[in-house]
């Protein structure tokens, strides 16, 4: 039998994981502003960002993290749960 993973331990790390990386870009983009975004232009395969560029907002921010700490959350136990019932 297959090693089990834990519902809520995959999702927490994904969660947590996923929060610290979303806060470091936040961190980024505030301390580098127009570097930050020049490097981040390069992640997206050579579409100009500059036509959607935004002054950065610290609440929205950390809202933005958030979400995306709860999306990673579902995700992460949405995976283990999949990962569980494929390696019976």
């Amino acid at each position: 039998m297959a090693n089990k993973l834990s519902e809520k331990g995959i999702a927490s790390a994904a969660a947590v994981i996923t929060f610290i990386l979303s806060i470091l870009c936040l961190i980024v983009v505030f301390a580098f502003k127009d570097s930050a975004f020049s490097l981040f232009n390069l992640f997206f395969h050579g579409i100009d960002l500059s036509k959607i560029k935004a002054v950065p907002d610290l609440i929205r921010g950390i809202l933005g993290s958030i979400i995306l700490a709860i999306i990673a959350y579902v995700s992460g136990w949405i995976f283990a749960v999949v990962y569980n019932k494929f390696a019976k």
